[in-house]
């Protein structure tokens, strides 16, 4: 018998989402999937049974949605799909709404624990303002860096460290939440356009820090991974080779490969955060070092999460095989020397639809979907 998975998305366009059905299904999870109107992910047909929640919905009429769906599909584990999303759940456990009902409350919160882990680490995990403290005292290597309130205090950093700096507030989702600043009025322009947005997400309108770090050249690495209750189970390091529109956009070709280091240091974030589920740490790799350093967690799913399977990886069997306590069919990590390249499709198409990669590599096209290759062929109009 299948074990049912409800997948919680907000945002529409996301390729991700609408590609772990398929993955998900065919390691023996029965699907569902709660997300606003016309995304790509309601055209898979491995999605069993779908619910809506509006574009413009409250958080409370995003609870009322959340909880039907979870009453009518009773799923064992949910699983996050962006960030807000993610940020959503996780507001059910750590600050439910006062009005919620006992009983339902005490589920749900008891559903999300199952699917995330430890509730004490949701917010330090993704809050970038947060996790550089913490992921030092496990020791996970970070950028040099320093929380700031003012222009002032970031110039100081600046002096011992130099341009270029980045900045980053608290949640951001695609860049949009960071600033490289190569000088002093970059940096000035950026701690106020982040310090704005900060203030308009807090209820009081207070102050936010933001994170100052030094910035490093280097390629970006990341690990997408699968964990339960803690322990690391599935994981290979992977890194961005093209990206729309580059270079900090979603990635459009990726290559896997083993790296000890990248798989030491998501033990490390898995065990220290108690993480259940779906988790990619992503990494800058110092060119004067060649020592990774830890920039964000991501606790969603990421572009190419299901092509696992494909290179004998399967982050789906594995959590299939956690939930259902049995022995996981699949390998934990990718062998010394493994790489593995892939072209995603249609991002690729979309980013150079003369791309040598499309000519020269497998390009991932789901074929066995036919209306889900409709609705991204779709997208080109709005590129």
């Amino acid at each position: 018998m299948a074990t049912p998975i409800l997948l919680v998305a907000t945002a529409t366009r996301w390729f991700g989402t609408a590609r772990m059905p398929r993955a998900l299904a065919k390691a023996g999870f029965d699907v569902a999937l709660l997300t606003p109107r016309n995304s790509l992910a309601e055209h898979s047909r491995f999605v069993a049974k779908l619910g809506y929640v509006e574009d413009t919905a409250t958080p409370r009429q995003w609870l009322h949605a959340f909880a039907a769906m979870v009453k009518a599909t009773d799923p064992r584990i949910v699983m996050p799909c962006d960030d807000t999303a993610f940020l959503l759940l996780q507001s059910l456990v750590v600050s439910p709404p006062d009005r919620l009902e006992p009983t339902l409350a005490l589920q749900l919160g008891a559903l999300i624990r199952q699917s995330l882990g430890d509730p004490a680490w949701y917010r330090t995990s993704v809050d970038k303002t947060l996790l550089p403290a913490a992921a030092e005292a496990l020791g996970v290597r970070v950028p040099p860096w320093m929380l700031v309130e003012r222009l002032a205090q970031a110039e100081n950093f600046a002096a011992d460290h130099g341009y270029p700096l980045v900045v980053k507030r608290r949640h951001s989702s695609a860049g949009d939440g960071v600033a490289i600043c190569a000088n002093r009025q970059e940096l000035a322009e950026a701690i106020a356009q982040l310090a704005r947005a900060d203030a308009a997400a807090l209820p009081d309108g207070g102050v936010a820090p933001l994170l100052v770090q030094a910035y490093l050249s280097g390629g970006t690495r990341f690990y997408p991974s699968i964990a339960w209750q803690g322990t690391l189970m599935t994981g290979y390091a992977g890194e961005k080779i093209e990206a729309n529109p580059a270079p900090k956009g979603p990635p459009t070709v990726n290559r896997y490969f083993h790296s000890p280091a990248l798989r030491e240091f998501a033990a490390r974030l898995a065990r220290g955060f108690g993480i259940t589920g779906f988790f990619s740490p992503e990494f800058v790799v110092d060119e004067r070092t060649g020592e990774p350093c830890l920039m964000e967690i991501n606790r969603r799913l990421v572009g190419g999460a299901h092509r696992g399977s494909a290179i004998g990886v399967d982050h789906c069997a594995a959590l299939f095989a956690a939930v259902n306590g049995t022995t996981s069919s699949t390998r934990t990590d990718l062998a010394e020397g493994e790489e593995h390249y892939t072209v995603h499709f249609p991002q690729e198409w979309l980013r150079d639809d003369a791309s040598h990669w499309l000519r020269d590599h497998p390009v991932d096209v789901p074929w066995d979907e036919p209306e889900l290759i409709e609705a991204m062929l779709a997208l080109r109009s709005e590129h």
